[in-house]
């Protein structure tokens, strides 16, 4: 194999999300939450690797940016995220630990059939990238960007939105009103 061939496969070791007014955005006394979905191979394959072919499992990453211009912090600790598809079902997103555990492919009933994961085969859900790219900051200082990726046990479908809750003014306590970001 080539060495092009070789660093192909790997994801970018520095993935920088844009502000999030590039992505399906809502803005709000001086905070601004864009997301946006990657549902296919193409568009995961910089950020988690060509082997972590997420959509192909049935889990849909979001990448979440919160951009806070407040003068206050912002305490995300009670963050709460959900995906809502257009027949208004809801979705809670996965734990990053929790993804690699899907690894059964979504179209392929395992009944009857040995596991894609049997003896010998890596899993390819299990890259490190799913869990350090994961949303993890508990709070936004004042100025300042936070991103990262929910998992979702979803395909996208058109009109899906983002519900975004949970996020506190510190150090008054006071919650900010709920986003809903169209994807």
């Amino acid at each position: 194999m080539s060495i092009a061939l070789a660093f192909a496969a790997k994801p970018e070791k520095d993935f920088h999300p844009g502000p999030p007014d590039q992505y399906h955005h809502q803005a709000n006394n001086g905070v601004t939450i864009g997301a946006r979905y990657f549902d296919n191979l193409d568009a995961t394959k910089p950020i988690f690797g060509k082997k972590a072919d997420l959509n192909r499992y049935g889990v849909l990453p979001v990448l979440l940016v919160i951009q806070n211009d407040r003068k206050q912090s912002l305490d995300l600790q009670n963050l709460e995220v959900k995906l809502e598809g257009a027949d208004s079902h809801s979705i809670i997103p996965l734990t990053a630990s929790e993804v690699p555990f899907i690894a059964v492919p979504v179209n392929q009933p395992t009944i009857g059939r040995k596991s894609p994961l049997s003896r010998g085969h890596k899993n390819p859900l299990n890259v490190p990238e799913i869990v350090s790219r994961a949303f993890a900051v508990r709070m936004l200082p004042a100025g300042d960007k936070a991103s990262g990726f929910f998992y979702f046990r979803a395909a996208s479908e058109p009109g899906m939105h983002l519900y975004v809750s949970g996020i506190y003014e510190r150090p008054s306590g006071k919650e900010l009103l709920y986003f809903e970001i169209p994807l």
